[in-house]
């Protein structure tokens, strides 16, 4: 399995539509072909509710919904975007899961290097569609990839249920499609590196402390009202103020292009090590199949079973 950062490069450019500004009213999504995510819009803000029963796992259907409804987004003469996009989920004990781990368990099929490569597009549209703030919404597990796309999102703010981490690392893996940058952005690099090397989990109001999350709040009610009304007041303001805001913070801090193709490929490489194939057949033995297991509620710290 080979990936060319070359090829991602061109691909993604492909994808990444230059932005100017609209008017209300902003244009309905389109239901996903899925089913995994579900829409709702309010002035300027649009809701989209992860449902992917039973973990909200990133599996090939999550991910191409998510990505058609990036792509449909970007701004473009016929359409009109949100402002403001909150990602909520429907399941109480899952923001997001991991990615699918039989995505990367051989044999690899083209149909497993098409998902990977649309998840690899992922990151590069959060921050790259200017038009619009995301704003990540976790009241609930958000681990492995969950926690990455989390991360690549604008803001994310916390509730009582929330609890975040890496486990990629006791796979013999790295987090490969740029969490482990966008988590020293906003941790250091020191702290990332604890996190991320031991895989340890965030709560609330750690990962509030540490920068992770913008705020905690102690119940989901008080989450989504303050969610809801910074989202609203955003809302309020020229879309070409939120753009140019966001490219300028986007040119300043976020990893360029090229490292993010890399990083999909060092993750690529360390995939096809034997060592790591047999720790993900541990892994989708102990989690009942990446279901909601005591093993997988309990990751990222439960990762030391394998060993």
């Amino acid at each position: 399995m080979r990936f060319s950062t070359k090829h991602l490069l061109t691909s993604l450019s492909a994808l990444l539509i230059a932005a100017p500004t609209h008017a209300n009213p902003v244009t309905p999504p389109a239901p996903a072909q899925h089913g995994t995510l579900k829409f709702s819009t309010t002035g300027n803000v649009t809701r989209v509710t992860f449902d992917n029963p039973p973990i909200n796992i990133i599996d090939p259907h999550l991910i191409s919904d998510l990505l058609a409804y990036l792509v449909s987004i970007q701004p473009s003469p016929n359409t009109t975007t949100p402002k403001v996009v909150i990602f909520d989920s429907t399941n109480h004990d899952w923001f997001l899961g991991p990615l699918d781990t039989e995505l990367t368990r051989a044999p690899i099929t083209q149909d497993k290097i098409t998902s990977t490569i649309e998840y690899s597009y992922l990151a590069p549209l959060l921050q790259n569609i200017t038009t619009t703030a995301f704003i990540a919404e976790i009241n609930g597990h958000n681990i492995g990839g969950g926690h990455e796309l989390a991360l690549q999102m604008d803001m994310r703010f916390a509730g009582p249920n929330a609890h975040t981490g890496f486990f990629e690392n006791g796979l013999g893996l790295i987090v490969g499609g740029g969490g482990q940058f966008f988590l020293g952005q906003l941790i250091n690099k020191g702290r990332a590196l604890e996190y991320l090397l031991a895989a340890k989990a965030f709560d609330g109001p750690t990962g509030a402390a540490l920068g992770l999350f913008n705020q905690y709040y102690s119940t989901g009610d008080a989450l989504t009202t303050a969610v809801n009304t910074l989202a609203q007041r955003i809302g309020l303001f020229p879309q070409i103020a939120l753009s140019d805001t966001k490219s300028a913070l986007n040119n300043y801090l976020n990893p360029s292009p090229q490292l993010l193709a890399q990083d999909i490929t060092n993750f690529v490489a360390l995939n096809g090590n034997p060592e790591s194939q047999a720790d993900q057949a541990k892994f989708l033995a102990l989690s009942q199949n990446q279901t909601n297991s005591p093993f997988e509620l309990g990751l990222p710290e439960d990762i030391t079973e394998i060993y």
